[in-house]
């Protein structure tokens, strides 16, 4: 125990000289310093914005003059900007984790650091173009979550840049990026999907209706909003077009691939399995500057980095070898290269040195470090009952009935609770809409059921119990995976309507797409249908509520399940202590199985980014005439598996050795292979849908429907994939009828 109170105040003592070398910083440098005030402008403005808007844009703007920082977020902020300024900073080599309580303000606090950091490059450069901040995320919900803030905070930004003449004449932008279906590629797919929308059909093309209400004056949003024009150049214009707004003419957002290759935001917000287009698209390194045309990333933000496990996280952290070269200024030289700065956040993760090592190569450093009570540290503490935001637990079990009747039951009684509730709509609101949670969709389904029949049959007879009248429910929202991308932005504001407006939700049905992302402050009501199977999992998600006001969350276990009936009896030691029960993460990224089904990806998306002859996709029979490029970027694998394998508190053990050694081998057999086909075929392309073997790359699902391509990395076409979420290929069902004889 000494050994580890010792260890907490050596890291207390390190973050306090940081925070103290941010503060000598803004006091020499006057660009750092200009920067600084400057973005605490922009964020002030964003913040009586965000107020404003929540509060239904009604009556003037405040000045924000009352809102401050909270002590962590303005230390952790200065705990970061010497890295920040300067790119050959030794912070460099650090992976600051914000490691804080849901709900607790680290969206602010990277926020701030985004403003720095692009206020900092510009007032360096006044002509400064391309990428500074790129913002990822593991879900398209947090995503569009995230989205909606930053946007804010970028036209604050444009506000702060509008009244300063010293940032320059060139407009601050914001982009998101993301897969699985999200948002357009081309502004063509873009106008088609607005001309569905526009007829009422049902939606053929990714969604570009990304926003659905103006960020700086509240103005609804919808495609009629919406318009690709011509002018100054053809792009995705999306306009408010109220009186008096700012931004009336056209916000600084981009939502298609095509204008964000071409306009290059300062910052980007994308999901973490989009990256996996380096290997297949030129225009990627565009983002990253490679083509020469200004400045490469400098900021690397990860979001809810417990999220980064598993298949996807091995995935993520082979991928991040190409992310982290193509951010640097020279990767295949013996110059310092000047990595890019990266933080991350999260509120529940275990083993987080180990992690960040593995995604990100580098040293974790978490702030706020602990002190002597590992609970507390000199910025937090925990609540106490009376603490206003904070959220009750109740356990529900009934050995009597079934698991279906105890949730017809709960919901009814929480319901009709909710309506009796003595005082004023204001007072009522945050239990008006009751958010449930499931662990699978089949038990959502059955529940959806449930509360559009029993649960508005049972509201009756509560209600005659209490002598009141009885609750009117409206149909359920549902927030899962089967809900289409292009729903998701509108089902969103729905759950945001309070009783003011007239047109609250009741009843919200979400699987664990909501476990992240769902930052609504009036949700105060949640129940737990089963105890979710993990600890993580389960503190994520009842934190969407008691953000705000206080929350109560009902856990509604099965006495069917023995794994239920343990947590029913520790429920209160369990929650005492409850994130001491957060499991451990775990990503692997050069181990066999990730090798196999993305180190080719991984090459062939340093050799585009890295090496000019090799970008076009036309290049791609290229190999031979840049050997020695390709060369060097097998030794920089090499060397990116040896810092992720290699633990400088422990020895190196023999099977780290073994994974470094055949990563080595495998890459050299890939060069090969590169080699050999492209000598072989003089007009290989990376991809080429009308002839797959004069292909160097081809999708997972067409290798499975073809048999003259193997589907290994032996020989190309190369099987890759176009998102990291494909671990495995997928093939189709099909339906055949037969006739009996």
């Amino acid at each position: 125990m000494l050994g580890v109170a010792r260890r907490h105040v050596a890291a207390a003592h390190t973050a306090s000289d940081r925070i103290e070398a941010g503060i000598d910083l803004l006091r020499d440098d006057p660009d750092s310093m200009r920067a600084f005030r400057l973005s605490n402008q922009a964020m002030q403005l964003q913040r009586a914005r965000q107020d404003w808007v929540r509060r239904g844009a009604k009556g003037s703007v405040g000045d924000g003059a009352q809102d401050r920082w909270y002590p962590f977020q303005i230390a952790y902020i200065l705990l970061n900007l010497p890295g920040l300024a300067d790119r050959h900073h030794p912070d460099r080599e650090i992976a600051d984790l914000l490691w804080f309580p849901t709900g607790g303000g680290k969206t602010e606090a990277y926020l701030g650091l985004v403003a720095f950091s692009i206020l900092h490059r510009r007032l360096n450069d006044r002509e400064a173009q391309g990428v500074a901040v790129i913002m990822r995320y593991t879900l398209r919900l947090l995503t569009i979550q995230q989205f909606e803030r930053a946007t804010m905070l970028m036209c604050s930004l444009e506000t702060v840049r509008k009244a300063n003449s010293d940032i320059g004449k060139l407009p601050f932008s914001i982009g998101l990026w993301v897969g699985s279906g999200g948002t357009p590629n081309t502004l063509d797919e873009a106008r088609r999907s607005l001309r569905d929308l526009a007829s009422g059909r049902e939606l053929q093309e990714k969604n570009p209706v990304q926003l659905t209400q103006c960020p700086w004056c509240g103005t609804l949003l919808d495609h009629n909003n919406y318009a690709v024009v011509k002018v100054p150049e053809r792009h995705l214009q999306i306009a408010c077009e109220s009186v008096g707004c700012d931004f009336a003419s056209g916000l600084p957002v981009h939502v298609v691939d095509e204008d964000l290759y071409r306009e290059r935001p300062e910052l980007i917000l994308g999901t973490v399995d989009k990256f996996a287009a380096m290997a297949w698209k030129e225009d990627v390194g565009k983002l990253f500057a490679r083509d020469g045309v200004g400045y490469p990333p400098s900021l690397i933000i990860q979001d809810e980095l417990h999220l980064i496990s598993g298949p996807l996280g091995s995935m993520v952290g082979l991928y991040e070898t190409a992310v982290d070269a193509a951010c640097s200024a020279d990767p295949l030289s013996e110059s310092d290269r000047g990595r890019p700065k990266v933080i991350a956040s999260t509120a529940t993760i275990r083993r987080a040195e180990k992690q960040i090592r593995s995604v990100f190569a580098r040293r974790a450093a978490q702030f706020p470090p602990p002190g002597i009570n590992p609970d507390e540290s000199f910025f937090a503490e925990p609540a106490s009952r009376e603490t206003h935001g904070t959220r009750r637990y109740v356990g529900v079990m009934s050995p009597g009935a079934s698991h279906a009747s105890l949730m017809v039951r709960v919901y009814s009684a929480l319901l009709q609770a909710a309506k009796d509730i003595d005082g004023d709509d204001a007072t009522r609101d945050p239990y008006w809409t009751l958010l449930g949670y499931f662990n699978s969709l089949r038990v959502l389904g059955s529940a959806n059921l449930q509360v559009e029949g029993d649960v508005r049959e049972r509201l009756r007879l509560v209600a005659n119990r209490k002598g009141s009248a009885g609750r009117e429910l409206k149909p359920a929202n549902e927030l899962t995976s089967r809900v289409a991308s292009s729903e998701i932005p509108e089902r969103l504001k729905r759950i945001e309507a309070t009783l003011a407006d007239g047109k609250p939700d009741d009843v919200v049905l979400a699987t664990n797409m909501i476990s992240v992302g769902v930052d609504i402050d009036r949700l105060g009501l949640m129940t737990v249908m089963g105890q979710p199977q993990s600890s993580s999992e389960y503190i994520q998600a009842t934190s969407r509520v008691g953000r705000k006001f206080p929350g109560l969350v009902v856990t509604i276990f099965n006495a069917a399940r023995s794994r239920d009936r343990s947590h029913y009896e520790s429920f209160v030691p369990y929650h005492q202590a409850l994130y001491r029960a957060v499991e451990a993460t775990s990503a692997t990224p050069f181990a066999a199985r990730a090798r196999d089904r993305g180190l080719h990806g991984v090459l062939v998306s340093l050799a585009r980014l890295l090496v000019p002859g090799l970008a076009p996709d036309t290049a791609a029979y290229l190999a031979d005439s840049n050997w020695d490029d390709l060369r060097r970027i097998a030794d920089l694998i090499a060397e990116r598996a040896r810092v992720v394998l290699t633990d400088p508190t422990q020895p190196t053990d023999e099977e780290s050795e073994r994974e470094r050694e055949d990563t080595v081998r495998q890459v050299d057999e890939l060069l090969d292979v590169w080699s050999e086909a492209g000598e072989a075929k003089p007009n290989m392309r990376y991809q080429n849908a009308r002839n797959l073997d004069a292909a160097l790359l081809v999708d997972p699902a067409d290798a499975l429907m073809n048999d003259h391509i193997e589907y290994s990395q032996e020989e190309a076409p190369w099987p890759t994939m176009r998102s990291m979420r494909e671990v495995d290929a997928e093939s189709g069902l099909y339906q055949i009828a037969m006739k009996r004889n």
